[in-house]
């Protein structure tokens, strides 16, 4: 029969000292309170958010082996089981512990959490930190630390509260943007940007005209999206875009069923006007005159 695997609850993790602190569904320390993770492994039963700050942990997470190690970021979800395999003695980490049920109870939205991708699964297990996100991060979690030894503050909870959610924040943003260098840094993410991109013009194009919406779905800045379907194609996503209209905006004309106001309406041109001056830069004639030939 297999053996069950015991949780790992808050207190157990540091050693009550959350208790001592009255701070029940959430802890903040620099303290050491891995030794528990020496001997068997354990199911934790919270969100755990670490930055090493020297020495390093061996750990095997839901089977995976992983080191946490100095300058680098790890978070873990509930249900996650962990194993210490090999902890050095100078392993120290700033560590942020936290229930779902410490988050969202003012928020008025249980699912908050799943906004933010690095919580799915198992979480982000490591990642190496920059200087300047190191000391981003750090900084957080130190005015945490302060915060929380003032236990006569009547507002507490809720300033810890919004400092973990600025933190959820800073660090999938930090997520996000090495997603989009790992994605502008090579040949296939290039590719699939590209495909993505045609796939919302094709959806878009008679409704949204300007670059900045189809950067902002791509998750990329409007110069890198220029450039990349510049490399393709030779011209830039702006004219790709005004080269669809163009050609929508002629075959309306064309069909004989929509006068050019109407057509102007169709493609969601706010006047005649502004319609007429586009048809005309991009084809050398008036929309008028257009249809009549």
């Amino acid at each position: 029969m297999p053996r069950k695997i015991p949780n790992l609850a808050i207190e157990e993790f540091t050693k009550r000292q959350n208790i001592n602190l009255g701070t029940y569904d959430y802890y903040v320390t620099s303290d050491r309170v891995h030794d528990l993770l020496r001997y068997f492994p354990l199911r934790q039963n919270s969100y755990v958010i670490s930055i090493c700050i020297s020495g390093h942990i061996k750990l095997r997470v839901d089977g995976e082996e992983i080191i946490h190690k100095v300058d680098t970021l790890a978070t873990f979800t509930p249900s996650t089981i962990i194993e210490g395999l090999e902890i050095s003695e100078d392993y120290r980490c700033l560590l942020v512990i936290f229930q779902k049920s410490f988050l969202v109870e003012t928020l008025n939205n249980i699912h908050f959490l799943e906004r933010f991708r690095f919580l799915s699964k198992n979480g982000i297990q490591c990642k190496p930190l920059k200087e300047v996100e190191k000391d981003r991060l750090t900084s957080a979690i130190e005015i945490m630390l302060v915060k929380q030894k003032d236990k006569i503050h009547p507002f507490r909870r809720d300033i810890i509260r919004s400092l973990i959610i600025i933190l959820l924040y800073e660090i999938e943003n930090m997520i996000e943007a090495d997603f989009k260098d790992q994605n502008l840094n090579n040949s296939f993410g290039k590719e699939k940007i590209f495909s993505n991109y045609q796939q919302l013009l094709k959806e878009n194009y008679y409704k949204e005209r300007k670059l900045d919406f189809y950067a902002t779905k791509l998750n990329i800045s409007k110069q890198a999206l220029t450039n990349i379907v510049k490399n393709k194609t030779g011209r830039s996503a702006k004219k790709l875009i005004e080269e669809m209209i163009l050609s929508h905006a002629k075959i309306l004309l064309k069909t004989g069923k929509y006068n050019v106001s109407e057509v102007a309406t169709l493609l969601h041109y706010n006047n005649l006007e502004e319609f007429s001056r586009f048809f005309k830069k991009n084809s050398e004639t008036t929309p008028l005159k257009f249809s009549k030939e």
